[in-house]
C-alpha cells in the first residue's frame, strides 16, 4: 500500500512538472524583436565640412585657430538648424589656408574616411587659396593700397621693375595652381564617392572679395584677378556634371550671391577678404536652398511582436503566468498534505 501511494506521489510530481513546463512554454512564446527601418527625412543626419578658412569661420567673433565650432560660421549655422552636434554627427575639419591640392592629399590619405562613411552631406569650400594666396599682401604691401581708403584713382607705375617682378611671380603661382585645380577636384570627389557613393556633396564657387570696393583698382590688376576667379568657377561648375549631364556634386553659387557686395558681406574694409557675419548667413542660405531639395534617410528602431517556436532569454511573460504558477503550487501543497495525512493514517492502523 505504501509503495502504491509512493508511486501515486511520484506520478503527481511528474504531472505537475510537465504542466508547469508546458504552461511556461505557452506563455513565453511571444518575443519583442527590434527592427531597423530607413525613413525619409528632410534634413541631413550627419554633416562633414571640409575646406579652407571660409569654413573655419576665420575673421568672425570668437574665432580661435584650431577650433571651428565657436563662431557663427555658415557651417555652424547649418549644423544648428539641422540639429546636429559636434559630439556625434557634425564634423568641421576645414583648415585655414588650405589649397585644393592639400585637401586632396588629406582625403586620399584616409584622414577623413570614417567621417565620410557616416555623413550624408559634405560641404566643401576650396579653390580660394589656389587663386587668392598672396593677393592681399600684394595689394597692401607691394602696391600700398589700404582697403579702407575711399580713393577713386591711383597714380601707380606698373613699369617699376620690382613691382612687375612681384606681380609676375604672383601670376605664375596662381596660373600653376589653377592648372592643377581641375585634377584636384576630380580626385577629391572620386575619393569621397568611392567611400560613400550615396553622400550629397556641395562645393562653393569662389566670390570676388574686391568686388564693390570703395576705390577702383588699376585695370591691369583687376582684370587679372577677375579673369582667374571666373576660370576657377568654370572649373568648379564644369566638374559638377558628367558629359551626359549626370550630376556629380552640387554647386552653391556664392560668387553670384556676393557679386557687388564685398563691402557688405566681407571684412574687406578691415583688410580681410573673409566673409563677415552677414556673409556667412548668406552662404548658409545658399547651401540650405540646395539641401531643401534633397531627400535624406534616418534609421528608426521599431519594436515588433513576432511569434517564435521556442523560448529564449528574451521571453515576454503572460500577465497570467505568475498567478497560475501560484495556483498550481497551492494545489500541489494541498495534495501533498492529503497524501501525508493518508500515510500517517495507514501507519496508525498498523
Amino acid at each position: 500500500m505504501v509503495i502504491k501511494i509512493k508511486n501515486k506521489f511520484f506520478s503527481f510530481i511528474c504531472v505537475f512538472c510537465i504542466c508547469v513546463s508546458v504552461f511556461s512554454a505557452n506563455v513565453t512564446s511571444v518575443y519583442a524583436d527590434q527592427t531597423t527601418k530607413e525613413v525619409e527625412v528632410s534634413t541631413p543626419q550627419c554633416m562633414l565640412v571640409l575646406g579652407d578658412s571660409i569654413s573655419t569661420g576665420f575673421g568672425l567673433a570668437n574665432y580661435k585657430s584650431g577650433n571651428n565650432y565657436n563662431t557663427d560660421s555658415y557651417a555652424n549655422i547649418l549644423a544648428s538648424k539641422y540639429k546636429l552636434s559636434q559630439d556625434s554627427d557634425y564634423y568641421n575639419y576645414a583648415i585655414d589656408g588650405q589649397t585644393s591640392l592639400e585637401l586632396y592629399s588629406r582625403v586620399k590619405s584616409g584622414s577623413y574616411d570614417e567621417e565620410i562613411k557616416k555623413s550624408d552631406l559634405i560641404l566643401i569650400s576650396i579653390g580660394g587659396n589656389d587663386l587668392l594666396s598672396g593677393l592681399s599682401d600684394f595689394i597692401t604691401n607691394t602696391i600700398g593700397i589700404s582697403f579702407s581708403e575711399e580713393n577713386t584713382e591711383f597714380d601707380f607705375d606698373f613699369t617699376d621693375p620690382e613691382i612687375l617682378n612681384s606681380l609676375s611671380q604672383m601670376i605664375n603661382k596662381i596660373n600653376n595652381n589653377i592648372s592643377k585645380l581641375n585634377g584636384n577636384l576630380i580626385g577629391i570627389t572620386d575619393e569621397i564617392y568611392e567611400i560613400n557613393p550615396d553622400v550629397q556633396v556641395v562645393f562653393q564657387t569662389v566670390y570676388n572679395p574686391l568686388d564693390g570696393l570703395k576705390f577702383e583698382l588699376p585695370s591691369l590688376l583687376s582684370d587679372v584677378f577677375v579673369s582667374r576667379i571666373e576660370e576657377v568657377n568654370q572649373i568648379i561648375n564644369a566638374n559638377a556634371q558628367t558629359e551626359d549631364n549626370k550630376q556629380i556634386y552640387n554647386v552653391a553659387d556664392i560668387y553670384t550671391s556676393f557679386s557687388g557686395k564685398s563691402t557688405e558681406l566681407t571684412n574687406i574694409s578691415e583688410n580681410d577678404i573673409h566673409p563677415n557675419a552677414k556673409g556667412h548667413e548668406k552662404i548658409s542660405e545658399c547651401i540650405d536652398e540646395i539641401v531643401a531639395q534633397k531627400t535624406f534617410y534616418a534609421s528608426v528602431t521599431i519594436n515588433e511582436k513576432v511569434p517564435k517556436a521556442k523560448t529564449t532569454s528574451r521571453v515576454v511573460k503572460s500577465p497570467l503566468f505568475v498567478p497560475m504558477i501560484i495556483m498550481v503550487s497551492l494545489v500541489f501543497i494541498v495534495a501533498l498534505a492529503a497524501i501525508s495525512a493518508r500515510l500517517l493514517k495507514n501507519r496508525r492502523k498498523r
